[in-house]
């Protein structure tokens, strides 16, 4: 489908743009510059009010985008926003929609009339549709934010780091073929035509390939059945179990879509994992990273700037860039530096018992800067390197 864009003049100096893509619906207003996104289900994806920006997640929670500065340095945050207060800029949009439908052409007819179906006792009850088919979804690589989650496995197969608590509300399971099979079709009766705002497919939850290889190649092949538009598929991987496959193993997965896997690194210094309760090895990382490139597979390394405070920030980027000398990087990989500024309360009197401050988040950015300064000169543009900052994803 091509996109179709009509404009709407209502005054000499005011206009309503209407845009209709294959994965989407815009209304944009002029001179005010406000944008709202739907997707062809008529959700709500996000709004840009009033040079505020907010987003929808699936579990109806909305979030305003924040920017901030320290000194020379700029950050992100975000703030969770009411319900009440978020009805007023939605009607907005509706209002739009009523006062200019009849002006539009009919192609765009069915995608308004969705959008104001969805009011807000409707998106209240897609929620909850939402949460009946997928447990949280608490974290994705940034360049995934767009995928369609699957959650293959539910939890994290080791779930002891201290730093993280992603997971600690389950406990970790595979899915039966026939809880698969149910799940599957959740989802895309969930999704309907909105599944098209999605690029790619991610295996959750924490290690999706930590299935067998026989149950993977299976469940696999069952979403590929499910959801032939998908080509491309992503999960998470440790080391305790990714080391149990084979490079053939990895070629299978790749010729049934495997693109890309991201490895929590954390860092090359093994004081430091085991500080952070992370006991793996840095020649397991690197047979591991071996092995995946072999299978034809790429990897997303990720690095967590900012652990264990000032008392390990040398060395934890010193041999972390010692580590990836011995990582064949190359084009389609990816070096993730994930910022870590909010912490739990495991973390935090872990790092009270070795008298070590939380550090400021100048601090860690000053880390994070250097540890990238580093990493450009060591490779070339094929191998992305990027901030991950785990508060920016919304699902």
């Amino acid at each position: 489908m091509n996109t179709i864009i009509e404009k709407v003049q209502l005054t000499s100096d005011k206009s309503i743009t209407f845009t209709l893509k294959e994965n989407a619906i815009n209304i944009f207003e002029e001179p005010q510059n406000n944008l709202w996104t739907f997707d062809l289900e008529g959700r709500l994806v996000g709004m840009f009010i009033d040079n505020k920006n907010y987003r929808r997640t699936l579990n109806n929670k909305y979030y305003l985008k924040l920017r901030f500065i320290i000194g020379e340095e700029h950050f992100r945050d975000i703030k969770q926003i009411p319900i009440d207060e978020i009805k007023p800029l939605i009607e907005q949009s509706h209002i739009l929609i009523k006062n200019n439908q009849n002006r539009l052409p009919n192609v765009f007819h069915t995608p308004l009339a969705k959008i104001l179906k969805m009011n807000s006792i409707f998106l209240q009850n897609s929620a909850k549709e939402f949460e009946n088919i997928y447990l949280p979804i608490s974290i994705l690589p940034p360049d995934q934010y767009m995928s369609l989650v699957i959650q293959m496995t539910e939890g994290c197969n080791y779930n002891q780091c201290t730093f993280c608590n992603f997971y600690r509300d389950r406990p970790f399971k595979i899915k039966s073929t026939d809880d698969l099979v149910l799940h599957l079709s959740k989802v895309k009766s969930f999704f309907g035509e909105g599944i098209n705002l999605h690029k790619s497919i991610f295996l959750a939850d924490a290690n999706a390939l930590a299935v067998p290889q026989k149950r993977l190649v299976s469940g696999l092949e069952l979403i590929h059945n499910k959801f032939p538009q998908f080509n491309d598929y992503y999960s998470f991987i440790d080391v305790f179990t990714g080391l149990k496959k084979s490079v053939n193993d990895f070629k299978k997965l790749n010729k049934l879509g495997i693109k890309r896997v991201y490895l929590g690194v954390e860092s090359g210094n093994s004081d430091l994992m085991l500080f952070l309760n992370k006991h793996q090895l840095n020649k397991d990382i690197i047979e591991l990273t071996h092995n995946l490139k072999k299978g034809g597979i790429n990897v997303g390394i990720i690095f967590l700037v900012g652990a264990g405070g000032n008392k390990y920030s040398e060395k934890h980027l010193l041999d972390s860039i010692k580590l990836l000398e011995h990582l064949p990087l190359d084009k389609g990989d990816i070096i993730y530096l994930s910022e870590l500024y909010e912490t739990n309360s495991s973390y935090e009197k872990s790092m009270a018992k070795k008298n070590i401050q939380l550090p400021t988040r100048q601090e860690i950015r000053q880390w994070s800067t250097e540890f990238k300064s580093k990493l450009k000169k060591q490779y070339s543009k094929n191998v992305q390197v990027s901030v991950y900052d785990i508060n920016q994803f919304f699902y």
